[in-house]
């Protein structure tokens, strides 16, 4: 509550230009509502002054919050922004057609946002209570769909450099929208979380010093992502080896940013093109690191000495991350 009292007036502005918006339907509409979600839980963890806040916005003059944009200034710690820079949100990005999850992240946004938006008007204060529950949610979805949320237009980019092997492709839901879409696609991971792969696990050790196994997010051998589509074979980093005439996708391979499974499939892939869905150093709120939450940091250093980034596809996201698809090119003598 302290921190509430603290940022009212950003709080009475933003619920200003929000009420002077337009809520008649169409794009915008879910668009408003969507950032006004990340918007209070920015607000919330203290971290509505961040200089990526405002890249949360589809609508920059709907929103209050502190930065300059997407790409425009680095993450904290003087992380260096992105290079290309970080693409604004697009409300036409929030279109669903033939893409379940992603309506059902606008349902959610839409009824998140509204919920808070009422709620501060009404009470000009907000339960602290309710919205630790809808962050629980909008992990359980994570868990249950996908971590990142396909669009229309980022899965389209993605088929351009088909054909593509991912690794790490959970439940198959990015996998079987691409393959929907024209583009070849064999997707591998394994049933069941090892160990080897937590921070600190294997002979990579993308944990940065901690213990094998300290601060893993499973147990070794429990179940992950729930049932899987038909088109998700049985794999791990072995079969990035296997398929160097393919592009590589990688879509959050280290929880939390810890571990050392993106690593194992990084130095086993000898093709030429990377297509990694997530978060990045400069492209971050750093709630656990500033490298993110989606790749260790010694895999992004081994990625940006080896490779040349290409190309930047901004996606919607849920409260609290910054996810894109970038495209990279390794580098040639």
């Amino acid at each position: 509550q302290a921190s509430l009292e603290a940022a009212r007036p950003r709080v009475v502005a933003m619920y200003e230009r929000i009420e002077a918006g337009s809520l008649a339907g169409g794009d915008k509409e879910g668009a408003l509502l969507a950032q006004t979600c990340a918007a209070f839980f920015l607000l919330l963890e203290g971290r509505d002054a961040h200089p990526l806040a405002h890249a949360t916005a589809y609508l920059p003059a709907a929103c209050p919050l502190g930065g300059g944009g997407g790409g425009e200034a680095g993450g904290e710690g003087g992380v260096a922004a992105l290079e290309p820079a970080l693409p604004s949100l697009e409300p036409s990005l929030l279109r669903d057609a033939r893409l379940p999850y992603l309506s059902l992240y606008k349902s959610k946004a839409a009824l998140w946002g509204g919920y808070l938006l009422a709620q501060w008007g009404v009470a000009r204060a907000l339960s602290l209570d309710e919205t630790a529950t809808m962050a629980q949610e909008a992990a359980n979805l994570r868990d249950a769909h996908a971590w990142s949320i396909p669009t229309s237009a980022a899965l389209a980019a993605m088929c351009r450099h088909s054909p593509l092997v991912e690794l790490a492709a959970g439940n198959g839901l990015w996998a079987k929208a691409l393959l929907e879409r024209g583009a070849d696609v064999l997707a591998f991971d394994t049933e069941a979380w090892q160990l080897s792969f937590a921070a600190g696990g294997g002979a990579a050790g993308g944990g940065e010093g901690t213990a094998a196994g300290e601060g893993a997010p499973f147990t070794e051998g429990e179940a992950l992502m729930g049932a899987r589509e038909a088109c998700v074979e049985h794999g791990g980093p072995e079969a990035a080896a296997a398929h160097p005439d393919r592009a590589l996708v990688l879509m959050w391979p280290d929880y939390g940013g810890r571990g050392s499974y993106g690593l194992a499939c990084l130095r086993a892939y000898r093709g030429d093109r990377l297509l990694l869905v997530g978060e990045w150093r400069g492209a971050t709120f750093g709630r656990r690191s500033e490298s993110g939450e989606s790749f260790s940091a010694e895999f992004q250093r081994e990625v940006e000495a080896g490779f040349v980034r290409e190309e930047l596809h901004r996606l919607p996201t849920w409260p609290g991350s910054l996810d894109h698809v970038a495209v990279w090119r390794r580098r040639r003598a």
